[in-house]
């Protein structure tokens, strides 16, 4: 039974992928994606360039279920089931048609590409940002929204070791940090893991973001940036969370 649920999310997902690329409008790319692989769940992240040779972003969500996050910057179809699947061109085409002018669409800043840099030498460390959620919404686990204008902002931030949170937790305060990691939490380029402690740890969505990077030609000195929009005590905190390992 499990091997037939598995072959059908496979067999679903990649009903999904082909019919994106199918659909998408000429001047719109399929730049990206990733699968979920515990439901039929596909994120893409589509791109295209405007007038001004600006790149704007797009992120294109199709599951099985609806979406547990409020105010996400997705656009998403809720197909119930694998059979719906042949009524997803169809959707396709209806929800891309209304969707070259929408809000959903986004630029990345210089503040959110040095947070990428951020993150991904984080990472490399062994290191990844987590929030802690309020019991009722760690308990339902995707079952009650969370709201990432309030809910998000309200629970604390923390960096610890992405393998095992016991062995490091550092707390941090800082709300406008904290504001721009839920944007990039509800762009899909943070994904989410629970972990014990009611800790729900964001770790970066790597097959979107070194891509992004390189498409940006954003800047690899991304220190100045981090130290001018967070202060210097963040910054100099970030180091010394991170003294035993290597210098950021």
């Amino acid at each position: 039974m499990r091997q037939d649920r598995e072959q059908i999310r496979k067999f679903g997902q990649k009903q999904i992928i082909s019919s994106i690329k199918k659909e998408l409008p000429s001047f719109i790319e399929l730049f990206a994606y990733n699968i979920s692989k515990t439901d039929m769940s596909v994120y893409s992240l589509l791109q295209k360039n405007n007038r001004k040779k600006q790149n704007s972003w797009l992120t294109l969500r199709i599951a099985d279920h609806p979406l547990w996050l409020k105010n996400a910057q997705q656009l998403s179809i809720d197909v119930g089931s694998p059979a719906d699947l042949i009524r997803l061109p169809e959707m396709l085409q209806r929800i891309l048609s209304r969707s070259e002018n929408t809000k959903d669409w986004f630029q990345m800043s210089k503040s959110q590409l040095a947070i990428l840099y951020l993150l991904d030498k984080c990472q490399q460390n062994g290191f990844v940002w987590a929030i802690r959620l309020p019991e009722e919404i760690f308990e339902a686990f995707k079952k009650q929204p969370l709201d990432l204008r309030t809910d998000f902002m309200k629970t604390e931030l923390f960096l610890t070791d992405r393998n095992n949170v016991n062995s490091f937790l550092q707390l941090f305060n800082n709300s406008h940090f904290q504001a721009q990691l839920a944007i990039l939490y509800g762009r899909n380029l943070l994904f989410s893991q629970f972990s014990r402690h009611r800790l729900l740890k964001l770790l970066p969505t790597n097959q979107w973001i070194q891509p992004m990077l390189q498409k940006e030609k954003a800047s690899s000195d991304w220190q100045p940036q981090i130290i001018y929009d967070y202060g210097k005590d963040f910054y100099q905190n970030l180091q010394k969370a991170l003294q035993n390992e290597e210098e950021i």
